[in-house]
């Protein structure tokens, strides 16, 4: 718990402070008096002056502030050069976009710095691209894709792995058809569909051959602590065939409704291990969250790294496909259609953090990544106390010829900011209820 709060503290704060510096230095480029730099929000903790600015580390550390003379309505000075409301449209544009940019820059530095670096990734992305499960009801049914097919190229770029698979399809833009070639029982056929269907649907909907070799552990996992080592290969549980990765949890969900009802909450699982088999017991136990009985294994992985040509083409195309994924949850929350439990709190984020320090390197600047892209997502949102909802008063200023109101401005700022908080408890709420 102390590595998760110390962690947690360390990267919001350092997120937080990359997005405030952006507005501070686009703030004292255009000439603005910076009052205040914040990072967290009231009371203060420690704070002190340099010139014009006081800098604050303060109490509450899930965001933060820069506070800009002028900026409030109480304060407004047209005729003060370093006064907020002095500045054009585009000057106070300028400043409210600095801090969702500067997050944005951030993660499009950090997460090629992730594939640069390496990270532990599926195995079975170095194996031939052969199918071996087409989802019901997915677009891969729907363009007449088979299980046993092995994709060949697609649109015209030859792919021998998962891996080149994936990063074939990445860099398929939307308004592209896609062309597969495809082995199917040793005759080639071709298959054409829409990239944007796809992207609509959500993802293709075939599942690959997953070899089930274990490859890794979670805390306090039931197979760890039985004897099952990295590498082991499952054969059976309970008797019961394991073929491959994806079999073992409904067989162990299957196994474990029967033993519910009989004293034994214990399975038999043959594994191999160089060749010589061996039977070992394991005692699942039940995650409430998921509802599942759980060994705590992980399919076997392999360390990748690339080029920093390649990782920034990767780094890119994995921000881009979160942005997509982002703006698709939105809407479907927009429309009613998400749900709220989706959303993560500061406890669920400081959770993933701890994490992800245990984790190493990689998956610690993959977070900060991913963070940072939320961050300047969020704030740009149109929500009034978000940097989006300044840029939308200074769009209807424009459309107006003159600022709106003093007592608009007002009640929109304390309407936003009482949703923002309202949004702020129930997500907090939600997190603490997962834990329980």
């Amino acid at each position: 718990m102390l590595i998760t709060l110390i962690a947690f503290l360390i990267v919001l704060g350092i997120l937080v402070f990359i997005h405030e510096l952006g507005h501070f230095l686009a703030a004292r480029h255009v000439g603005v008096r910076v009052e205040a730099f914040s990072v967290g929000f009231p009371p203060t903790l420690w704070g002190k002056k340099y010139g014009d600015t006081e800098y604050r580390i303060s109490w509450i550390p899930v965001g933060g502030y820069v506070k800009l003379f002028g900026q409030n309505v109480d304060d407004e000075d047209p005729d003060d050069p370093t006064n907020y409301a002095s500045k054009t449209i585009f000057q106070r544009f300028y400043i409210l976009t600095a801090g969702p940019m500067m997050n944005l820059l951030f993660a499009s530095i950090f997460m090629p710095l992730v594939f640069w670096i390496g990270m532990d990734t599926p195995a079975y992305l170095d194996d031939s691209p052969r199918i071996k499960d087409v989802q019901a009801g997915s677009y891969s049914q729907q363009l007449g894709i088979q299980a046993k097919d092995e994709i060949i190229a697609v649109n015209g770029t030859f792919v021998k792995n998962w891996q080149e698979l994936h990063n074939a399809m990445g860099r398929i833009s939307p308004a592209e058809t896609m062309i597969f070639d495809i082995d199917r029982g040793g005759n080639s056929i071709y298959i054409e569909g829409s990239a944007i269907e796809m992207h609509r649907s959500g993802s293709m909907g075939w599942s690959p051959y997953l070899i089930p070799v274990v490859g890794g552990f979670s805390s306090h996992s039931p197979a760890e602590r039985s004897g099952i080592k990295v590498g082991d290969k499952i054969n059976r549980i309970n008797g019961l065939v394991i073929r491959d990765w994806s079999d073992i949890s409904p067989t162990v969900q299957k196994l474990m409704r029967k033993e519910s009802e009989s004293p034994s909450s214990n399975l038999i699982v043959e594994i191999v291990r160089e060749a010589e088999v061996e039977l070992v017991e394991v005692t699942p136990f039940f995650e409430p969250n998921s509802q599942k009985w759980l060994l705590g294994m992980s399919m076997s992985k392999k360390f990748r790294s690339h080029s920093i040509v390649e990782s920034f083409s990767l780094g890119i195309s994995r921000l881009w496909f979160i942005t997509k994924a982002t703006f698709s949850f939105l809407g479907q929350m927009f429309q009613g259609e998400g749900s709220m439990n989706d959303l993560g709190g500061p406890v669920k984020i400081g959770m993933v953090i701890g994490d992800a320090v245990r984790s190493g390197i990689s998956d610690l600047f993959f977070l900060m990544a991913f963070i940072s892209l939320q961050l300047g997502i969020f704030n740009l949102l149109p929500i009034p106390a978000l940097d989006g909802g300044h840029i939308l008063m200074l769009l209807l200023e424009k459309i107006n010829g003159k600022p709106l109101s003093t007592t608009i401005r007002e009640r929109t700022q304390m309407i936003g900011f009482s949703v923002l908080m309202f949004l702020m408890i129930f997500v907090t709420f939600n997190d603490l209820v997962s834990l329980m």
